[in-house]
Formats: structure tokens, C-alpha cells, sequence
């Protein structure tokens, strides 16, 4: 009989350890389970981290592009209003230009007349440079602006030699034969010209040349030399009519 219950004392042992068994085994498989299911937790949590982060990323992507398009829009709108200004000053400069035309017309015209009743001094200068303005006024391809420069600056000249002493060369004929000639420019007053050392006189008032006394011959090579800068500018003495000479 005691060999029976010690038999039956190890059965009962043996049943407890492998229920023992088991239950560690059920233990360590939930373990590893739920090892398992936090990883999954863990992964589903950086996933949604990650769609949170693209989608913050993607509201800001969206929200720049539209403010993009807001400045795009406000910058058309100001271009556009910047092509209908300048539409509307094309219109107002294809007016002045049609105004403009005959003005400059009436400006040559004046300009032109005066030079051929002005003193005859450097006449294939000044007409050439007519010739260039009357070609330019022409013109289609040279702008209205540009016609009227070159007209203001004639004018300009025109003014400037009335101010001015002056003394050049050129061919001139005398009693059919051409001669070189010394020519001295006192602003729009007088020319006193030199040929082979035969002082003459044109004045304002008389157009006709006319022989300069001897005693004023040094006034004149004086005045020659101070128009050409050979010497300092000084006062001098013209043999200009009237009833005492000009200084």
C-alpha cells in the first residue's frame, strides 16, 4: 500500500509540473504577444506620425502656393493697369506728334529765313546743317523728340554766334576769281576779311564790302589774333561806323 501512494503522490507531482509547464509556456507566449502587439502599436503610432507631419506639411505647401497665386493676381492686376497707362500716353504721343509736326515745320521755316537775310558768314556750314534738319524732318524712322533736338540746337548755335569772336578761312570770289581769305567774325555786328593783306569790312547796316583804313589795321590783326587764342582777350578797337568806334 505505501508503494501504491507513493506512486500515486509522483502522478500527482508529474500533473502539477506540466501544468506548471503550460502555464509558464501560455505565460511567455503572451509575453512574446504582446511584445508583438506593441511593436504593431508602436509602428501604427509612428505612421500616424508621419501622415500628421505630411499632412501639416502638405496644409503648408497648400496655403504657400496660395498666397503664391494672391501676389501672382495682385502683380497682373498691376500690370495690367500699367499697360492701359501706357496705352493711354501712346495715344496722347501719337496726338503731340501730329500737333508737334507742323510746329517744327514753322520752326525750320524761321530758322531758314533767317539765316539767308543774317550776315553771309559760314553760310556752307549753316546751310548744311539746314539740309540735315530738313532730311530729318522727313524722315518717318526719326522720332518727332529727335527732329526737335536737332532743331533746338541750330537755334542754339545760331544764338551762340552772336556772341562770339570768331576767325576761320575759306574761298571767296572777288571780281570773278576765287581767293583764300582770313575771315573775322564779330558777332552778328560786322566780318572783316583778310585776302593777301587787303583789309575789307561788311557791316549790319551795309552788306557791301567796303576797304578798312590803314590806321585800323593793327586793331584788326589784334582782333584776329585774340579770335584765334593766340593772344590774351583784350579790349579792342573795330572800324565800325557811327559817330565815335565801337569798343
Amino acid at each position: 500500500m505505501g508503494m501504491a501512494a507513493g506512486a500515486a503522490a509522483l502522478v500527482t507531482a508529474g500533473g502539477a509540473y506540466a501544468q506548471l509547464d503550460e502555464a509558464l509556456r501560455v505565460a511567455r507566449q503572451s509575453t512574446q504577444d504582446g511584445a508583438q502587439a506593441q511593436e504593431q502599436i508602436n509602428q501604427l503610432a509612428d505612421a500616424a506620425d508621419n501622415a500628421e507631419r505630411q499632412y501639416l506639411a502638405t496644409r503648408e505647401e497648400i496655403e504657400s502656393q496660395r498666397i503664391f497665386l494672391e501676389q501672382q493676381r495682385v502683380f497682373l492686376l498691376s500690370q495690367e493697369n500699367e499697360l492701359t497707362a501706357l496705352r493711354s500716353q501712346l495715344e496722347r504721343v501719337g496726338s503731340i506728334e501730329v500737333d508737334l509736326a507742323p510746329m517744327l515745320l514753322d520752326m525750320y521755316v524761321a530758322l531758314e529765313e533767317f539765316i539767308d537775310s543774317d550776315m553771309p558768314f559760314q553760310l556752307d556750314v549753316r546751310r548744311t546743317r539746314l539740309d540735315r534738319i530738313q532730311t530729318a524732318l522727313g524722315d518717318a524712322n526719326i522720332s518727332a523728340a529727335e527732329r526737335y533736338r536737332l532743331l533746338l540746337n541750330a537755334y542754339e548755335i545760331e544764338m551762340g554766334y552772336g556772341r562770339s569772336l570768331r576767325a576761320y578761312s575759306e574761298e571767296v570770289e572777288v571780281d570773278g576769281t576765287p581767293q583764300e581769305a582770313n575771315i573775322l567774325q564779330i558777332g552778328r555786328v560786322a566780318l572783316v576779311r583778310d585776302i593777301g593783306g587787303r583789309l575789307e569790312i561788311m557791316t549790319q547796316d551795309n552788306r557791301d564790302w567796303r576797304p578798312v583804313s590803314g590806321s585800323m589795321a593793327v586793331d584788326v590783326q589784334r582782333a584776329f589774333r585774340i579770335a584765334r587764342e593766340v593772344t590774351t582777350p583784350e579790349v579792342f578797337t573795330a572800324p565800325l561806323p557811327g559817330p565815335v568806334d565801337a569798343r
